[in-house]
């Protein structure tokens, strides 16, 4: 037997412990991966749809080409309004995430389901306090940080004044489906996502043709949210019915023990089962909360790279830099996807103590993401004005504008993957903390520093796609560092 053959057989004994249940139960890895990530790609592609759908749909309010480039402005500013109003909410999603996923590995089903609850309670808070913010907070944010027009600072404002109230409703979606990706259950958070799209799409196009313009756009957002909220929590209920009965018990432990070896319960809701629990809580913050910091850094070094865009004698530099990014996360819908997967799996799989299958996971999930976002950067490259034109059809100062930083996305797309899924598996472990200093050091650099000292001292010279060609070099620094961090062992060391 060669040394390789020895090696295979010693890879595979390890690997055959720690298996993990419920429907990824007798699934070889790269089928566990197709089967966590399928659903939520679909569902990437419905949050694609929803945001593009609302972009083009106020792009075709304008009456001019002048109208058209401040409500897209408008539109760029909101995105990164809307950011800052979820930064919370995001923490509870991948605290709930990590906690679930490894209590679900380790077969511990009613600590996982506690994560559920306290997850949604946390995610109702998060999104209360997310309408504050967006609320309060929008129009001095444009006003005293960004360079834009009057009109298209009241084009955005018509649609943070109602957007703004979406939130308790989506922070409670939010974190419910990310409790349900982390035991497993992809397929859910998909069909109500489908619904928050239709739903939106739908009234979006009432609103607008009846009057109801950038307001009405607002509008459809809160009532796809909120329909889709009680019917993510009535089909919860009926799950506690249906493995219950008309019984008060909630102990999902007990019942595994009737069950295969192999079962995994679905979580569900029991009005018996809302009760604070300050403990788990905890845990759910203590990865959550360093998430949140990081992306609320990384939005604020986001906000002064975009002041200085928006200074940029560039027509509708605002509208061209957000159109860019839209584009561009169309190439992220099977990074995120495969990026959740190997989240959910690693956190799986340290929770049955398997840090072989952890780490494969990890490289087999980049492997996959480089290659289906690099062929999206190939087509960005080769057809720019085709994808620019969705948005804004005959906008010849967006075409010019918007082409060369599309054309970049061909060097772009692989690094972005592999910072993907590593940031994601390294969450996945827990070690958000880790994550949240790395970003914050490499892109204050790239993402301030640079862009200020050239904005100030060579300002004739400073363009959106040299902008663009730092934020590749950025994410190449980061990936090296994140690579040498999966490559040791510290991260699968971690208790949560």
């Amino acid at each position: 037997m060669s040394a390789g053959d020895g090696r295979e057989g010693v890879i595979r004994s390890k690997a055959s412990r720690g298996r993990l249940g419920g429907k990824l139960a007798g699934l070889t890895l790269p089928q566990q991966i197709r089967a966590i990530a399928f659903w939520p790609f679909l569902e990437q592609v419905l949050n694609f749809v929803v945001t593009t759908s609302d972009q083009i749909f106020a792009t075709r309010l304008g009456n001019t080409p002048n109208d058209t480039i401040a409500i897209a402005d408008g539109m760029g500013a909101v995105v990164f309004l809307v950011w800052f109003g979820f930064v919370m909410q995001g923490s509870i999603m991948m605290g709930a995430t990590a906690i679930i996923a490894r209590m679900t590995g380790a077969r511990k089903f009613n600590t996982a389901q506690d994560g559920l609850i306290q997850a949604s309670i946390l995610g109702f808070i998060a999104g209360g306090f997310s309408c504050l913010l967006m609320y309060t907070c929008s129009d001095w944010l444009m006003s005293n940080i960004l360079t834009m027009s009057d009109l298209a600072r009241s084009y955005a404002m018509q649609y943070m004044r109602v957007v703004a109230f979406v939130a308790p409703f989506s922070g409670v979606v939010f974190a419910i489906n990310a409790s349900l990706r982390g035991s497993g259950d992809t397929r859910l958070p998909f069909w109500i996502m489908l619904n928050v799209s239709v739903v939106n799409v739908l009234f979006c196009f009432i609103f607008v043709y009846s009057g109801f313009g950038l307001a009405g756009i607002a509008g459809s957002t809160i009532i796809g949210f909120s329909s889709s909220l009680i019917i993510l929590v009535t089909i919860l209920f009926k799950r506690h019915k249906k493995l219950f009965g008309n019984s008060h018990d909630c102990d999902v432990d007990q019942l595994c023990l009737q069950k295969e070896k192999t079962y995994t319960p679905p979580l569900f809701f029991s009005r018996h089962l809302f009760k604070w629990d300050f403990s788990m809580q905890k845990r759910i913050l203590k990865v959550g909360i360093p998430q949140a910091i990081e992306v609320f850094g990384i939005w604020g070094i986001q906000m002064f790279c975009l002041s200085i865009i928006s200074k940029l004698s560039i027509p509708g530099a605002l509208g061209v830099h957000n159109i860019a990014i839209r584009i561009e996360s169309l190439s992220f819908l099977p990074g995120f996807a495969i990026g959740m997967a190997s989240s959910t799996l690693v956190g799986q799989y340290l929770g049955a103590r398997n840090t072989l299958l952890a780490r494969i996971t990890i490289w087999k999930c980049l492997k996959y993401a480089v290659i289906f976002m690099s062929i999206l950067g190939v087509l960005f490259f080769v057809f720019p004005s085709l994808w620019i034109s969705i948005f804004t059809p005959g906008n010849e100062a967006i075409l010019q504008s918007g082409t060369p930083v599309l054309r970049t996305m061909l060097l772009v797309e692989p690094v972005f993957a592999a910072c993907i899924i590593m940031k994601m598996s390294l969450r996945g472990a827990g070690d958000t903390k880790r994550v949240m200093i790395i970003s914050y050091v490499v892109m204050s650099f790239f993402r301030m520093l640079v862009p200020w000292l050239w904005f100030t001292y060579s300002p004739s010279t400073i363009s959106l796609w040299g902008i663009w060609l730092l934020f590749a070099f950025e994410m190449f620094i980061q990936t090296i560092i994140f690579y040498r961090i999966i490559k040791g062992d510290s991260w699968t060391k971690l208790q949560i």
